[in-house]
Protein backbone atom coordinates (compact mmCIF):
# COMPACT_ATOMS: atom_id res chain seq x y z
CA UNK A 1 0.00 0.00 0.00
CA UNK A 2 1.47 3.93 -1.13
CA UNK A 3 2.68 5.49 1.66
CA UNK A 4 -0.19 8.31 2.38
CA UNK A 5 1.63 11.92 2.30
CA UNK A 6 0.05 14.72 4.38
CA UNK A 7 1.55 18.15 3.36
CA UNK A 8 1.73 20.53 7.09
CA UNK A 9 3.31 23.42 5.51
CA UNK A 10 5.16 25.51 8.58
CA UNK A 11 3.89 28.79 6.92
CA UNK A 12 0.43 29.56 8.75
CA UNK A 13 0.82 26.38 10.30
CA UNK A 14 -2.74 24.36 10.93
CA UNK A 15 -2.74 21.79 13.68
CA UNK A 16 -5.77 20.25 12.27
CA UNK A 17 -4.03 18.69 9.35
CA UNK A 18 -2.45 16.36 11.91
CA UNK A 19 -5.70 14.83 12.99
CA UNK A 20 -5.23 11.78 10.55
CA UNK A 21 -1.34 11.00 10.48
CA UNK A 22 -1.71 10.91 14.47
CA UNK A 23 -4.58 8.50 14.48
CA UNK A 24 -2.73 6.59 12.66
CA UNK A 25 0.41 6.48 14.63
CA UNK A 26 -1.94 6.27 18.28
CA UNK A 27 -3.43 3.21 16.17
CA UNK A 28 0.32 1.26 15.58
CA UNK A 29 0.84 2.77 12.37
CA UNK A 30 4.48 4.51 11.02
CA UNK A 31 4.85 8.10 10.52
CA UNK A 32 7.33 9.81 8.76
CA UNK A 33 7.73 13.42 10.39
CA UNK A 34 9.44 15.87 10.18
CA UNK A 35 11.61 17.74 12.89
CA UNK A 36 14.47 20.46 13.22
CA UNK A 37 17.19 18.47 12.24
CA UNK A 38 16.03 15.62 9.90
CA UNK A 39 13.19 13.58 9.34
CA UNK A 40 12.36 10.73 11.63
CA UNK A 41 10.24 7.60 11.77
CA UNK A 42 7.60 7.82 14.24
CA UNK A 43 5.92 4.55 16.43
CA UNK A 44 3.94 4.29 19.25
CA UNK A 45 6.60 2.77 22.19
CA UNK A 46 4.02 0.57 23.80
CA UNK A 47 2.95 -1.20 20.39
CA UNK A 48 4.77 -4.38 19.47
CA UNK A 49 3.51 -4.79 16.18
CA UNK A 50 5.02 -1.17 15.48
CA UNK A 51 8.12 -1.32 17.22
CA UNK A 52 8.65 -5.18 15.42
CA UNK A 53 8.16 -2.83 11.92
CA UNK A 54 10.46 -0.48 13.08
CA UNK A 55 13.15 -2.33 14.17
CA UNK A 56 12.61 -4.26 10.60
CA UNK A 57 12.76 -1.02 8.88
CA UNK A 58 15.76 0.36 10.31
CA UNK A 59 17.25 -3.35 10.81
CA UNK A 60 18.08 -2.13 14.33
CA UNK A 61 18.96 -5.20 16.93
CA UNK A 62 16.57 -4.89 20.33
CA UNK A 63 19.14 -4.18 22.42
CA UNK A 64 19.37 -0.77 20.65
CA UNK A 65 16.60 1.04 21.84
CA UNK A 66 15.08 3.86 19.94
CA UNK A 67 14.87 7.24 21.65
CA UNK A 68 11.49 8.85 22.89
CA UNK A 69 10.01 11.99 21.91
CA UNK A 70 8.13 14.14 23.33
CA UNK A 71 5.25 17.02 22.48
CA UNK A 72 5.84 18.94 25.60
CA UNK A 73 8.83 18.79 29.20
CA UNK A 74 5.62 17.43 31.15
CA UNK A 75 5.84 14.12 29.44
CA UNK A 76 9.52 13.61 30.74
CA UNK A 77 8.67 12.77 34.25
CA UNK A 78 6.36 10.03 32.99
CA UNK A 79 9.09 8.75 31.18
CA UNK A 80 12.31 8.44 32.61
CA UNK A 81 10.79 9.37 36.66
CA UNK A 82 12.97 11.55 38.39
CA UNK A 83 15.28 14.04 36.61
CA UNK A 84 18.60 14.25 37.16
CA UNK A 85 19.86 17.78 38.81
CA UNK A 86 22.71 17.41 36.69
CA UNK A 87 20.60 17.33 33.51
CA UNK A 88 18.49 20.48 34.13
CA UNK A 89 20.76 23.30 32.86
CA UNK A 90 20.85 21.11 29.52
CA UNK A 91 16.92 21.25 29.58
CA UNK A 92 16.41 24.86 29.89
CA UNK A 93 19.27 25.98 27.46
CA UNK A 94 18.63 23.50 24.72
CA UNK A 95 14.58 22.03 25.08
CA UNK A 96 13.28 22.04 22.31
CA UNK A 97 16.04 21.94 20.00
CA UNK A 98 18.56 19.75 18.70
CA UNK A 99 19.83 17.56 21.75
CA UNK A 100 18.62 13.91 22.75
CA UNK A 101 19.78 13.28 26.28
CA UNK A 102 20.11 9.65 27.53
CA UNK A 103 18.87 9.37 31.11
CA UNK A 104 19.54 6.79 33.67
CA UNK A 105 16.62 5.24 34.93
CA UNK A 106 15.91 2.19 37.49
CA UNK A 107 15.07 -0.41 33.99
CA UNK A 108 18.34 1.11 32.08
CA UNK A 109 18.90 4.15 30.09
CA UNK A 110 16.40 5.98 28.04
CA UNK A 111 17.04 8.59 25.17
CA UNK A 112 14.92 11.50 25.11
CA UNK A 113 14.19 14.71 22.57
CA UNK A 114 11.80 17.42 22.69
CA UNK A 115 11.99 18.82 19.33
CA UNK A 116 11.28 22.13 18.59
CA UNK A 117 9.64 21.61 15.24
CA UNK A 118 5.97 22.70 15.67
CA UNK A 119 4.13 19.88 13.29
CA UNK A 120 6.54 17.12 15.46
CA UNK A 121 5.32 17.94 18.29
CA UNK A 122 1.92 19.04 17.65
CA UNK A 123 1.88 15.05 15.77
CA UNK A 124 3.15 13.64 18.94
CA UNK A 125 0.87 15.53 20.99
CA UNK A 126 -2.48 14.89 19.06
CA UNK A 127 -1.30 11.09 19.06
CA UNK A 128 -1.90 10.96 22.94
CA UNK A 129 0.74 8.48 23.51
CA UNK A 130 4.25 7.94 24.06
CA UNK A 131 6.70 8.19 20.36
CA UNK A 132 9.60 6.44 19.96
CA UNK A 133 11.41 7.65 16.82
CA UNK A 134 14.61 7.05 14.63
CA UNK A 135 15.97 9.26 11.56
CA UNK A 136 14.47 8.37 8.44
CA UNK A 137 17.21 6.11 7.26
CA UNK A 138 18.56 2.76 6.24
CA UNK A 139 21.52 1.65 8.10
CA UNK A 140 24.37 3.32 6.94
CA UNK A 141 22.49 5.59 4.78
CA UNK A 142 22.05 9.40 5.20
CA UNK A 143 19.32 10.80 6.90
CA UNK A 144 16.76 12.12 4.96
CA UNK A 145 16.64 15.89 4.98
CA UNK A 146 12.63 16.45 3.02
CA UNK A 147 9.79 14.30 2.43
CA UNK A 148 11.30 13.33 -1.11
CA UNK A 149 14.33 11.49 0.69
CA UNK A 150 11.95 9.66 3.13
CA UNK A 151 10.24 8.29 0.06
CA UNK A 152 12.69 7.43 -1.38
CA UNK A 153 14.31 4.84 1.40
CA UNK A 154 10.49 3.79 2.43
CA UNK A 155 7.75 4.42 0.01
CA UNK A 156 4.99 1.40 0.52
CA UNK A 157 7.07 0.51 3.70
CA UNK A 158 5.54 3.36 6.26
CA UNK A 159 1.82 4.33 6.63
CA UNK A 160 2.08 8.17 6.44
CA UNK A 161 4.70 11.06 5.61
CA UNK A 162 3.77 14.16 7.60
CA UNK A 163 5.79 16.60 4.84
CA UNK A 164 6.03 20.22 5.99
CA UNK A 165 9.16 20.98 3.30
CA UNK A 166 13.00 20.60 3.89
CA UNK A 167 14.44 20.76 7.32
CA UNK A 168 16.75 23.72 8.74
CA UNK A 169 19.56 22.17 10.44
CA UNK A 170 20.07 19.20 8.08
CA UNK A 171 22.31 17.17 10.15
CA UNK A 172 21.30 14.52 13.61
CA UNK A 173 20.79 15.65 17.20
CA UNK A 174 23.89 15.78 19.30
CA UNK A 175 23.50 13.34 21.80
CA UNK A 176 24.63 13.28 25.18
CA UNK A 177 24.60 10.48 28.09
CA UNK A 178 23.79 11.73 31.86
CA UNK A 179 25.59 9.33 34.28
CA UNK A 180 24.11 8.62 38.17
CA UNK A 181 27.36 10.20 39.26
CA UNK A 182 26.68 13.12 37.09
CA UNK A 183 29.45 12.68 34.73
CA UNK A 184 28.26 13.21 31.12
CA UNK A 185 29.74 11.69 27.80
CA UNK A 186 28.67 12.91 23.99
CA UNK A 187 28.30 10.16 22.31
CA UNK A 188 27.30 12.25 19.02
CA UNK A 189 28.19 16.02 18.49
CA UNK A 190 25.85 17.63 15.78
CA UNK A 191 24.96 21.97 16.13
CA UNK A 192 24.96 22.04 19.95
CA UNK A 193 29.03 21.24 20.54
CA UNK A 194 30.23 19.18 23.88
CA UNK A 195 32.01 22.24 25.01
CA UNK A 196 28.50 23.85 24.84
CA UNK A 197 27.27 21.20 26.70
CA UNK A 198 29.90 21.71 29.22
CA UNK A 199 29.52 25.01 29.68
CA UNK A 200 25.71 24.53 30.23
CA UNK A 201 26.25 21.70 32.98
CA UNK A 202 29.66 23.51 34.78
CA UNK A 203 28.47 26.95 34.08
CA UNK A 204 30.96 29.60 33.29
CA UNK A 205 34.07 29.46 33.80
CA UNK A 206 36.82 32.19 34.22
CA UNK A 207 40.57 31.05 35.06
CA UNK A 208 43.39 33.71 36.45
CA UNK A 209 46.70 32.77 35.78
CA UNK A 210 49.91 33.53 36.98
CA UNK A 211 53.61 32.80 37.92
CA UNK A 212 53.42 31.08 41.61
CA UNK A 213 49.39 31.54 42.02
CA UNK A 214 50.22 33.48 45.14
CA UNK A 215 49.17 36.39 45.04
CA UNK A 216 48.09 38.78 41.36
CA UNK A 217 45.78 36.03 39.97
CA UNK A 218 44.61 34.58 43.45
CA UNK A 219 43.98 38.91 44.23
CA UNK A 220 42.16 38.66 40.73
CA UNK A 221 40.14 35.47 41.57
CA UNK A 222 38.77 37.22 44.65
CA UNK A 223 38.16 40.51 43.19
CA UNK A 224 36.01 39.78 40.21
CA UNK A 225 34.15 37.67 42.02
CA UNK A 226 33.41 40.02 44.45
CA UNK A 227 32.91 42.45 41.35
CA UNK A 228 30.90 40.24 39.58
CA UNK A 229 28.39 39.38 42.63
CA UNK A 230 27.88 42.95 42.99
CA UNK A 231 26.75 43.09 39.57
CA UNK A 232 24.79 40.77 39.50
CA UNK A 233 22.85 41.12 43.09
CA UNK A 234 23.59 38.05 44.59
CA UNK A 235 26.30 36.70 47.48
CA UNK A 236 29.69 35.82 46.39
CA UNK A 237 29.22 32.55 47.88
CA UNK A 238 25.81 31.79 45.53
CA UNK A 239 28.26 32.83 42.00
CA UNK A 240 28.00 29.26 41.55
CA UNK A 241 24.58 28.69 41.46
CA UNK A 242 24.32 31.23 39.20
CA UNK A 243 26.27 29.40 36.70
CA UNK A 244 30.05 31.37 36.79
CA UNK A 245 32.75 29.34 38.74
CA UNK A 246 36.20 32.19 39.11
CA UNK A 247 39.37 30.51 39.33
CA UNK A 248 43.04 30.48 39.69
CA UNK A 249 46.34 29.11 38.83
CA UNK A 250 49.96 29.45 38.12
CA UNK A 251 52.36 28.52 35.38
CA UNK A 252 54.95 27.50 37.33
CA UNK A 253 53.12 26.81 40.84
CA UNK A 254 53.44 24.21 43.34
CA UNK A 255 50.35 22.39 44.99
CA UNK A 256 48.55 23.83 48.40
CA UNK A 257 50.99 26.90 48.38
CA UNK A 258 49.72 29.39 50.74
CA UNK A 259 48.78 33.74 49.43
CA UNK A 260 51.02 36.44 49.84
CA UNK A 261 50.30 37.49 53.40
CA UNK A 262 50.14 40.93 51.66
CA UNK A 263 47.20 39.92 49.26
CA UNK A 264 45.45 38.65 52.13
CA UNK A 265 45.56 42.07 53.64
CA UNK A 266 45.37 44.26 50.87
CA UNK A 267 41.81 41.95 49.97
CA UNK A 268 40.65 42.39 53.83
CA UNK A 269 41.00 45.87 53.46
CA UNK A 270 38.21 46.18 50.93
CA UNK A 271 35.79 43.33 52.56
CA UNK A 272 37.01 40.37 50.66
CA UNK A 273 37.28 37.66 53.01
CA UNK A 274 38.69 34.24 53.12
CA UNK A 275 41.72 34.65 50.15
CA UNK A 276 43.60 33.39 53.53
CA UNK A 277 42.00 30.01 52.64
CA UNK A 278 43.36 29.95 48.84
CA UNK A 279 46.20 27.20 48.11
CA UNK A 280 48.12 27.36 45.42
CA UNK A 281 47.88 25.24 42.02
CA UNK A 282 49.49 24.36 38.90
CA UNK A 283 48.19 25.53 35.05
CA UNK A 284 46.81 22.21 33.81
CA UNK A 285 45.26 20.93 30.04
CA UNK A 286 42.37 19.75 32.44
CA UNK A 287 42.13 23.43 33.87
CA UNK A 288 42.46 24.93 30.39
CA UNK A 289 39.83 23.15 28.63
CA UNK A 290 37.40 23.25 31.09
CA UNK A 291 37.75 27.27 31.30
CA UNK A 292 35.51 29.31 28.77
CA UNK A 293 37.75 32.58 29.51
CA UNK A 294 41.76 32.47 30.36
CA UNK A 295 42.81 36.19 31.58
CA UNK A 296 46.88 35.60 31.84
CA UNK A 297 48.35 38.88 34.49
CA UNK A 298 50.92 39.07 32.87
CA UNK A 299 52.48 38.98 28.93
CA UNK A 300 55.11 36.15 29.87
CA UNK A 301 52.35 34.20 31.30
CA UNK A 302 50.18 33.73 28.26
CA UNK A 303 53.18 33.10 26.32
CA UNK A 304 54.17 30.02 28.76
CA UNK A 305 50.59 28.67 27.71
CA UNK A 306 51.08 28.95 24.37
CA UNK A 307 54.49 27.58 24.20
CA UNK A 308 52.67 24.39 25.86
CA UNK A 309 50.42 24.25 23.83
CA UNK A 310 50.00 26.72 20.34
CA UNK A 311 46.23 25.86 19.62
CA UNK A 312 45.85 28.39 22.89
CA UNK A 313 46.61 31.33 20.97
CA UNK A 314 43.06 32.55 20.41
CA UNK A 315 41.40 31.19 23.86
CA UNK A 316 44.26 32.86 26.80
CA UNK A 317 44.22 36.90 26.91
CA UNK A 318 45.84 39.20 28.84
CA UNK A 319 44.21 41.50 31.52
CA UNK A 320 45.80 44.73 29.98
CA UNK A 321 47.96 45.97 27.25
CA UNK A 322 51.08 45.90 29.48
CA UNK A 323 50.15 43.24 32.32
CA UNK A 324 50.23 43.65 35.77
CA UNK A 325 53.16 43.77 37.32
CA UNK A 326 54.70 41.18 39.97
CA UNK A 327 53.97 42.77 43.80
CA UNK A 328 56.28 39.63 45.62
CA UNK A 329 58.47 40.99 47.70
CA UNK A 330 56.87 44.36 47.74
CA UNK A 331 55.22 46.29 50.87
CA UNK A 332 51.32 46.53 51.75
CA UNK A 333 51.35 49.37 49.45
CA UNK A 334 52.87 48.09 46.16
CA UNK A 335 49.86 44.98 46.79
CA UNK A 336 47.65 47.17 47.25
CA UNK A 337 48.16 49.45 43.76
CA UNK A 338 48.91 45.97 42.24
CA UNK A 339 45.10 45.14 43.66
CA UNK A 340 43.87 48.45 42.08
CA UNK A 341 45.36 47.81 38.77
CA UNK A 342 43.51 44.47 38.57
CA UNK A 343 40.11 46.34 39.72
CA UNK A 344 40.69 48.81 37.52
CA UNK A 345 40.89 46.40 34.09
CA UNK A 346 38.39 44.14 35.75
CA UNK A 347 35.54 46.59 35.84
CA UNK A 348 36.94 48.45 32.16
CA UNK A 349 36.81 45.60 30.14
CA UNK A 350 36.12 42.05 32.02
CA UNK A 351 32.94 41.82 33.78
CA UNK A 352 31.25 42.53 30.70
CA UNK A 353 32.92 39.70 28.61
CA UNK A 354 32.29 37.26 31.59
CA UNK A 355 28.75 37.89 31.46
CA UNK A 356 28.36 37.15 27.58
CA UNK A 357 30.26 33.76 27.97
Amino acid sequence: MPTRVFNVPTEAFDPTLLEEPARILAAGGLVGFPTETVYGIAARADHPGAIERLMALKTRPPEKPFSVHLSDLDQLDSVIGSVPPVSRPLIEQFWPGPLTIIFPTPKGTIGVRLPSHAAARELIRQSGVIVVAPSANPANQDPANNAAGVLDYFEGQIDALVDSGPVTIREASTVVEIFPDDRFVVHREGIITTRMIRRAIRGRRILFVCTGNSCRSPMAMALARDLLARRLDVPPHDLAKHGYHIESAGTHAYEGGRPSTHAVEAMEERGILGLENHRSRPVTRETIEDADLVIALGHGHRDTLIHWDPSLVDRVVVISETGVSDPIGGDLETYRRCALEIERELEARWLSKMEEI
